[in-house]
């Protein structure tokens, strides 16, 4: 799901090789999503048939367009092998240890395929999945009807759970299962292959910085796992493992990287197209991807000015540009103050002071983790070959607008400033402490593959009391070829891992199925398991999202009188949540009970997920309360069916 769609569609833009793979799951989550919100529209259900005859029909018409651009179709497609060289050798090898080094990081944190993320906003995203599921609807501006009571929906993005429903369609795998799996493919194809191709822009195609690449993008805690870890956000997550490759293809776009071999009709399509599927999967993950650009923008333009005052040209064509660039910034601005949160949904706290933050962003020790001193020594080092090099000076920038923005998100003084400039993102550190790694990871491979060119000068050269240290020169350049990069990539690997154990075991506590967990506890979940021996599959349960038993929804496929924490009740399910247990004294519980077709009741308890007390007092129901009969019972966890109102 994460390839196939997105590889037509390259393919037909003559795309090959890293460039091909990095970019293919970014133009699948375009096209799954983009065909979700266009199916209502033509009456069609959701299934894998459409996104693939939609991906088909975009790649056919790509294909037809490239006959008018000057790159013809016999020189795209002409097989050309080659002997692989050792660079590209040591990218293959970097990017396998890379990605199987975050499954097995993933692995431990999840302990079990079915396990789920105890925490406060999976209720919605794994219910989301099973109403995608129910109504054959996967559109990103229908979504929030599962949540919206009698309102009329709003567009909320739904890019991850359209390609966890269609996993679920594929394989019949439950939606737990689903979510995990498909969270690590994610993690281990997607972000280190965007990864390598952004530093592939910024460093002319190096091999040993592009295979650093997809090594070190295992070796940061605040991404991936912080996000699979807090909240849990996963779109926010499946947006930023989009990034990497979405800002090369913005470098791209202007002509700012030094990437070759991209056709001419690849370079202006690319751009637009993971914009968007940027855009479905996460609105933070577009403007994360605009506040990293704006320095591609003004170093472009730069570059611009400073070629046409060396050809002595007319400043016309500077003037234009730059009135260009200004609307440019102008739709940002407008952007930034119309794609964002509420200022209710943005009350996020300051965690530190400004000296601590910007030792995090130093020592990539985000939220107060253990510093990353081998992967910041190495981003150290990157830096400055990027400062001293000179020709991508713009990807400088782009790692001082991430360690400004968090900075000032979880450090700046005055709130006015931060909410202006952080609101995008809720305020919330946690989702600007998972953006610096994007930029971190490029900086750390070319630091990487820096200390690895001078360790091969060294090794081949080096002298010993006017002697060669070696016996033949031959020997010496082999092993300075292939031996000291896999060495240094070991090194690498092994310092880099020692500090995620931290972040690690903190996400493998949220995964945990334990008698107390948070959400669903290991009782409560064992009823949801038995749901199937009770309740006929088109009943109602009533349901408090608060304490879990809300998961019936997404875990035994019943129906629940809710589905998510934030949510707008109907005034008949309002009545429910009130005074459910009342239905044998009171007639209009049992009106409600109608309208809505309840027909069953779980009682978790009054422990929540948040520790709060959100109210709900109608569901507890207990062994002794007249007009319920007790079905099932799991240590505190009961199922009651409503009998009062016949």
């Amino acid at each position: 799901m994460l390839f196939i769609p997105g590889s037509l569609i390259a393919a037909s833009l003559g795309l090959r090789g890293l460039t091909f793979l990095a970019v293919a799951p970014v133009l699948s989550v375009f096209v799954v999503a983009g065909t979700a919100i266009v199916l209502p529209y033509l009456g069609i259900s959701w299934s894998l048939m459409p996104v693939l005859i939609a991906a088909v029909a975009f790649a056919a018409v790509l294909f037809a367009a490239s006959y008018l651009t000057p790159d013809k179709l016999s020189l795209r497609f002409r097989l050309n092998f080659r002997r692989p060289t050792a660079t590209a050798y040591a990218a293959i090898i970097g990017f396998l240890v890379g990605s199987i080094s975050i499954a097995f990081q993933l692995r431990q944190a999840f302990d079990r395929p079915d396990n789920i993320s105890q925490t406060f906003d999976n209720v919605f995203h794994l219910n989301a999945v099973r109403y995608i599921l129910d109504t054959a609807n996967g559109s990103s501006l229908t979504l929030t009807s599962m949540t919206n009571g009698d309102n009329p929906p709003y567009f909320y993005p739904a890019a991850w759970h359209d390609l966890a429903s269609l996993v679920v369609q594929i394989t019949g795998a439950p939606i737990s299962v689903t979510a995990n799996v498909l969270n690590i493919c994610i993690a281990a194809a997607v972000w280190p292959l965007g990864c390598m191709f952004l530093t592939k822009v910024v460093t002319k195609g190096n091999g040993y910085a592009v295979g650093a690449a997809g090594l070190l993008a295992a070796g940061f805690s605040a991404f991936p796992l912080l996000l699979l870890d807090f909240g849990v956000l996963y779109p926010n997550f499946l947006a930023l493992s989009m990034l990497p490759a979405a800002l090369a293809g913005v470098a791209v776009f202007f002509n700012a990287g030094n990437v070759t071999g991209i056709p001419c009709l690849a370079r202006f399509v690319l751009a637009p197209s993971l914009a968007a599927g940027l855009a479905i999967a996460h609105p933070n993950g577009l403007m994360s991807l605009v506040a990293l650009s704006a320095p591609i923008l003004l170093f472009s333009y730069v570059r611009y000015c400073v070629r046409k005052h060396k050809q002595g040209g007319g400043y016309k064509g500077v003037a234009l540009i730059g009135i260009a660039l200004l609307l440019a910034f102008a739709i940002m601005a407008v952007m930034w103050k119309l794609i964002r949160p509420p200022v209710e949904a943005s009350g996020w706290p300051t965690v530190q002071t400004v000296g601590q933050a910007v030792g995090e962003v130093v020592t990539n020790s985000p939220m107060h983790h253990s510093p990353a001193w081998a992967v910041s020594a190495l981003m150290l080092s990157g830096i400055a070959v990027v400062a001293r090099r000179r020709h991508n000076l713009w990807f400088l920038g782009s790692f001082l607008v991430t360690a400004v923005l968090f900075v000032v998100v979880s450090a700046g003084p005055n709130q006015w400033f931060r909410n202006e400039l952080t609101g995008v993102w809720y305020n919330d550190s946690y989702r600007l402490a998972a953006l610096l790694p994007i930029v971190a990871v490029p900086l750390a491979a070319v630091g990487l593959a820096w200390l690895i060119g001078q360790s091969r000068l060294w090794w081949i050269s080096g002298r010993r009391t006017g002697r060669r240290w070696f016996v033949t020169q031959n020997r010496a350049r082999a092993t300075g070829v292939v031996v000291l990069p896999l060495v240094l990539f070991g090194a690498a690997l092994a310092l880099q891992m020692p500090p995620l154990g931290g972040e690690i075991a903190s996400a493998h506590k949220i995964y945990a199925t334990t008698p107390d967990a948070p959400l669903v506890s290991k009782d409560e979940m064992a009823l949801i398991e038995e749901l199937d021996n009770y309740v006929p599959q088109n009943a109602t349960i009533a349901a408090n999202p608060w304490t879990g038993s809300a998961m019936a929804f997404a875990l035994a496929d019943r129906n629940t009188t809710s589905k998510h924490t934030l949510t707008t009740y109907t005034p008949a399910v309002l009545e429910l949540n009130d005074k459910l247990k009342d239905a044998a004294s009171d007639p209009e519980v049992c009106k409600a009970v109608h309208e809505t077709g309840v027909g069953y009741a779980l009682n978790f308890g009054t422990r929540e997920v948040h520790g709060g007390n959100n109210g709900f007092k109608g569901l507890l129901i207990e062994k002794t309360t007249p007009g319920f009969q007790l079905l099932a019972q799991v240590g505190e966890a009961k199922l009651f069916k409503v009998t009062a109102c016949g």
